[in-house]
């Protein structure tokens, strides 16, 4: 899953001045000297070192304080950076970005004036006759509204989307611009809007497919994965594949019964820890028609053996030993866009995916709902 911290990074403050205290832990912290009429390229470079203080203090409060001496530090050598006319327009672009983090950093602790001065500093960027900071300017100010799509109306979101879509075909996409496009997609997913999920992710995707990086391209298939995912509640999920025995598994086959799909890996903490109360469930349902059906996800067949026997899971775990294909690139986790785990999904008796969240809580709730249905017919 993609961190909420992204965002965060978008609710700022700026501020210019430094009072006695910070300096004194700027100096405690030997943070290189800076002033007006530096070298761009130095300031970047004090920035990058900044970024990689270790801060040692014996108590929370000076823990802060070291922190707040650091970002105020960036933020400084930053507005250096922007305050040269003539500065480089992809130097600029990556001052305002440390400013950004550091800022939105200092929000996330607590400043009381972020998100106002994030806004108009948002606004501000985007009148720039630059075009990479106007652009910047933009991605800010919609990252901002993100928390507003769940009570968006249609149109609002179709606007919404299209301007994204504006700024992603605009110039080459960054990988922040990636990130920013999946964690949209999934907010809209988790909202109950599946078809405006489902349109930014294949819209994006041909947008990556223009670009002449096969990286680019291949996150262009994960995007039309995740949509295809995303597109499966209320519909049949194609899943086919060998399992570790050997025997070949088709989720067709299965139809008429209540199956879970559980997309896990011997190195995934939380799939480790999922599978007590899976089996639980198993054992509590099994004679009435719950079936689970692993896909490993392992790069080891004989490390996946070796957890199976040792959690005694009595399941059919799918996995490939084809080459270029094993591991995450599993066609099955490839097809649907599958990229973190666990990722379990359940599928009702008629074959229809009831939830992509089938997990804790939402899968206990769902079994009875499902067991009770069957029982009362």
């Amino acid at each position: 899953m993609i961190s909420v911290f992204l965002f965060s990074l978008f609710l700022i403050n700026s501020t210019s001045g430094e009072d006695s205290d910070v300096k004194n832990f700027q100096e405690k912290l030997r943070l290189p000297a800076i002033k007006q009429g530096m070298k761009p390229s130095r300031l970047l470079e004090i920035i990058d070192l900044d970024w990689k203080v270790e801060i040692g203090a014996e108590t929370d409060e000076e823990e802060k304080r070291q922190m707040e001496a650091v970002l105020k530090h960036i933020i400084q050598a930053a507005e250096f950076i922007l305050s040269d006319e003539k500065v480089q327009e992809k130097t600029a672009l990556k001052a305002v970005q440390h400013k950004m983090q550091a800022l939105g950093i200092m929000a996330r602790r607590g400043d009381p004036n972020a998100s106002a001065q994030a806004i108009a500093m948002a606004k501000k960027l985007q009148q720039d006759k630059r075009p990479l900071l106007a652009r910047e300017g933009k991605l800010i100010t919609l990252s901002n509204r993100l928390r507003e799509i769940p009570k968006m109306n249609r149109q609002q979101k179709e606007n919404f989307i299209q301007q994204l879509l504006e700024l992603f075909s605009g110039s080459p996409m960054t990988e922040r611009d990636i990130q920013i496009a999946l964690v949209t997609a999934q907010i809209f997913e988790q909202a109950g809007d599946t078809d405006s999920a489902q349109a930014l992710l294949n819209k994006t995707a041909r947008i990556l497919e223009r670009s002449d990086r096969e990286e680019r391209k291949q996150i262009a298939n994960q995007f039309r994965g995740t949509a295809r995912r995303y597109g499966l509640p209320g519909h049949p999920m194609k899943l086919r594949g060998k399992t570790l025995d050997g025997e070949m598994i088709d989720l067709k086959n299965l139809k008429g019964k209540v199956v879970l799909v559980q997309f896990w890996a011997s190195w995934c903490t939380y799939c480790l820890q999922e599978m007590p109360h899976l089996l639980k469930l198993y054992h509590l349902y099994h004679e009435d028609g719950f079936e689970i059906v692993g896909i490993n996800l392992d790069e080891s067949a004989e490390r996946a053996r070796k957890i199976i026997k040792q959690a005694q899971l009595p399941w059919p775990q799918i996995y490939s030993t084809e080459e270029g294909a094993s591991g995450m690139k599993n066609r099955n986790a490839t097809y649907y866009g599958i990229t973190s785990i666990p990722q379990c999904i359940l599928i009702d008796r008629h074959g229809n995916v009831v939830t992509l969240q089938a997990r804790g809580k939402i899968l206990d709730q769902q079994l009875e709902r499902l067991f009770i249905q069957a029982k009362q017919r």
